[in-house]
């Protein structure tokens, strides 16, 4: 007993006892912040992927602001989470830059052997973030079976679009797959199954606009835009005026960079196509050009055209450039061949021409679509 008191009497036990009670306290504070961490982490990954969700309207389309705010959203780069669908599961897969090349098409391109062209010289170079989205079972089974990236998507045509001919219909559907796309944040490169690609065209974009197109345009004046003079005599003094003046982009090769202006230009373009009998392409150039006057305001997307001799139309090529000396040609990464009818044959003999180096692959053709031209 006097043992205990004199060690009492010197603070000695209070101060252990103290030290005991002053380790468990550190204890139980190590251990709530490590169970605060983790759960912290739990409710900001809930939460990152409750805001990461869009509600579609019954259209496919979005609007609005609470559109807009999802797809800002949608706009960074989901970096936690499971993907939300088949199609982000694939991006995921082969587009890890956030980037990705499509071709559109049904099994009938595979029959006419337009596809099968495409898909040829597609082989020979390396573009791994490319896609076939397909518009029919029959194709996803063919490509999936060749080994070729495809996503199917169960889409009809408009009401509006029937009777235009297979082609234009189904061109005009692209705008409402792109949207896909765009709202999962991914920056698309579209292309026409009528092009013969000789390089991979993503060390070609420069990215530094909404939009990055290709024109129809065979020179730099048509390309790039010229000042066109207008003369009215019937105005004596003031009868000369100007205009300004290009052709139009080309609405089947594109580079779409993923944002607010380019989702709002493809949703105007779908609803507009939902209701007119109208060539896609035309308006394409609508909605991109037309200027904001009276209530009508412009999508304001910013547009830079691609280079018409590396990005060349089938135009550029049968009527100016094949006639060159070989030391002036110069040699595109892609050849759409859009001027003419003959796609399968003229998209063989591009092939022959450039990647087997057969130099009188081309001379069996006419400039236009007729003998002589």
């Amino acid at each position: 007993m006097g043992a205990d008191r004199d060690e009492d009497s010197t603070g000695k036990g209070r101060f252990n006892d103290a030290r005991s009670r002053s380790g468990l306290l550190m204890v139980a504070l190590v251990t709530g912040i490590c169970l605060g961490v983790v759960f912290s982490e739990r409710l900001y990954i809930r939460f990152q992927d409750q805001d990461s969700t869009v509600v579609q309207p019954a259209n496919g389309v979005g609007s609005g602001a609470g559109a807009s705010a999802n797809r800002r959203k949608l706009g960074q780069m989901r970096k936690l989470g499971k993907p939300r669908s088949e199609l982000e599961g694939i991006l995921q897969r082969i587009a890890p830059d956030k980037e990705v090349m499509i071709g559109i098409s049904n099994y009938n391109l595979v029959a006419g052997g337009e596809l099968v062209s495409f898909l040829d010289a597609l082989s020979k170079i390396t573009i791994p973030n490319f896609l076939i989205v397909a518009i029919d079972t029959q194709l996803r089974d063919y490509l999936a079976e060749k080994g070729v990236n495809v996503w199917y998507k169960d889409i009809q045509i408009e009401q509006s679009q029937k009777g235009t001919g297979s082609n234009h219909a189904i061109s005009a559907l692209k705008f409402r797959i792109l949207h896909d796309f765009l709202e999962l944040g991914y920056s698309v490169l579209l292309s026409d199954i009528d092009i013969v690609w000789l390089d991979n065209p993503f060390k070609h974009l420069y990215r530094d606009h909404d939009v990055e197109g290709m024109t129809d345009g065979f020179d730099e004046a048509t390309s790039y835009g010229h000042i066109d003079g207008v003369d009215d005599p019937s105005m004596g003094w003031a009868r000369y005026a100007q205009a300004t003046r290009h052709m139009n982009l080309n609405s089947g090769l594109f580079y779409l960079r993923s944002n607010d202006r380019t989702i709002a230009l493809l949703d105007r373009i779908a609803v507009r196509l939902s209701k007119e009998k109208a060539w896609d392409q035309s308006v394409w150039n609508e909605e991109i050009f037309f200027l904001s006057h009276d209530d009508y305001v412009a999508p304001n997307v910013s547009v830079r055209v691609m280079n018409y001799l590396i990005f060349m139309n089938s135009k550029v090529l049968f009527k100016t450039v094949r006639h060159l000396p070989k030391s002036q040609q110069t040699r595109p990464i892609s050849v759409h061949i859009n001027y003419h009818p003959d796609k399968r044959e003229r998209q063989i003999a591009v092939m022959r021409y450039y990647i087997d180096g057969d130099q009188h692959a081309l001379d069996p053709f006419p400039g236009g679509s007729e003998p002589g031209t």
